[in-house]
């Protein structure tokens, strides 16, 4: 058997080739799979477990018919775009919440998991905008906006996002110092995460032992995941349309 991690989908209705690529994955990968890991980020935007497209609907219903019809274990970890997805949705896709920072067993070892985005320490502006979203006061009081208005503050904060992202691609990067403290802080050797949306395996020494770092990548131009069997970590890529050729 064997375990797999993704992150970093951005799912929506103006990139259906991810979407298609994500539910072949399910069919072709899940038949023989423990658990699935989704590390953040799954959606492009979310703004309440009360709005229903037929995309997050679908979406739901084809990660409920995998736990259900294959028997896996589903795990969700919010990313920096889809922290406000709650129980209910979680419920419909029978996915289970996990905190920020999760320690984890693979079949002997032990990992640490995470979105990444608190990794990212350079980006000074969006920790301290992290620290404000991630108020769980703000976060209700938001909840009580109606849907009209909480979609127009999403896509603001999406397409701000964005911009960002493509003149300040340095700021996604993870500080080292940070990955070492949290290790050191959990006693682990396996850090695996996304965000940064570059597919990587890291190893580094620490006081004389083995570090890992794994970065499981995005979907956007190829689709990556992470593959965890017995004393093996393996990290795949295949052009998006892998599964539909």
């Amino acid at each position: 058997m064997r375990t797999l991690f993704i992150a970093d989908l951005h799912l929506s209705e103006d990139n259906p080739e991810i979407t298609a690529a994500f539910f072949h994955f399910l069919d072709k990968e899940c038949e023989d799979v423990d658990a699935l890991y989704i590390l953040g980020d799954l959606f492009e935007v979310w703004i309440g477990d009360d709005e229903h497209t037929p995309l997050m609907d679908e979406v739901a219903k084809r990660l409920a018919h995998c736990a259900t019809h294959n028997n896996t274990h589903i795990y969700y970890l919010h990313g920096n775009r889809d922290f406000m997805i709650g129980k209910s949705y979680a419920k419909q896709a029978c996915m289970q919440l996990l905190p920020e920072h999760h320690e984890i067993e693979l079949y002997g070892q032990k990992a640490l998991i995470m979105h990444g985005d608190t990794l990212c320490l350079a980006d000074l502006n969006y920790q301290k905008m992290r620290k404000i979203i991630h108020n769980r006061y703000i976060q209700f009081i938001f909840n009580l906006l109606p849907l009209s208005i909480r979609k127009k503050i999403g896509w603001k904060i999406r397409t701000a996002s964005q911009s960002k992202k493509t003149t300040n691609a340095q700021m996604m990067s993870v500080t080292q110092d940070e990955v070492i403290r949290l290790l050191k802080k959990h006693q682990l050797k396996i850090v695996i995460h996304g965000h940064t949306h570059k597919v990587a395996e890291h190893k580094f020494e620490v006081d004389g032992a083995v570090m890992q770092r794994y970065d499981v990548g995005d979907w956007y131009q190829t689709l990556s995941f992470l593959e965890a069997k017995k004393e093996q970590l393996t990290l795949i890529i295949h052009p998006i349309n892998y599964y539909s050729l």
